[in-house]
């Protein structure tokens, strides 16, 4: 009679290992996309931010115009729907309608790290509240560096941030 062998046969080995060489590699493509999905993420708030910060620099550049009269700016006449609300009136060739574009200077900063392909907007309206006072509301919008449209004006990539303030005067 033969004995039987005391250890497991060696095929198995190999295979135990080949299983975990798999199991290896999966986690480490789950890592992998994992990250990247953290990195489009990342990406897309710091495109939002840029923007946010373009269109604050706007909206403080035409209440400044309004309030110090430091920078030329017409106030448009009061109408309903209102000029802000019509995506015409934010072209270039809106005529009288046609909002302040900020120049890069205007933009310009010690501590910006970039320059935005397309310059911030403002745009600033007469507004009835009713007790027969008005107001002047100022809409503001900033594009993402990375910010295209198609031609209809519609967002296609990056980041478009529109912003409102509604200022009383006292005149």
């Amino acid at each position: 009679m033969r004995p039987i062998p005391s250890h497991p046969p060696r095929g198995v080995v190999l295979i135990v290992v080949l299983v975990m060489l798999v199991v290896i590699g999966l986690a480490s493509v789950g890592t992998m996309r994992q990250s990247l999905s953290s990195d489009t993420v990342t990406q897309n708030l710091r495109s939002e931010a840029l923007a946010q910060e373009a269109a604050q620099i706007a909206l403080r550049h035409c209440e400044a115009g309004i309030v110090r009269t430091t920078v030329p700016l017409d106030i448009k006449a009061y109408q309903v729907p209102a000029h802000w609300d019509n995506r015409n009136n934010w072209d270039a060739a809106a005529g009288t309608s046609a909002p302040v574009t900020l120049t890069r200077e205007d933009v310009a900063s010690a501590e910006a790290s970039f320059t935005p392909t397309r310059l911030p907007q403002c745009m600033a309206e007469y507004s009835s509240v009713g007790n027969g006072q008005s107001v002047v509301i100022v809409t503001a919008r900033g594009f993402s560096p990375d910010h295209e449209a198609n031609n209809t004006g519609e967002t296609i990539r990056g980041s478009v941030v529109w912003l409102q303030s509604t200022l009383r005067i006292q005149r």
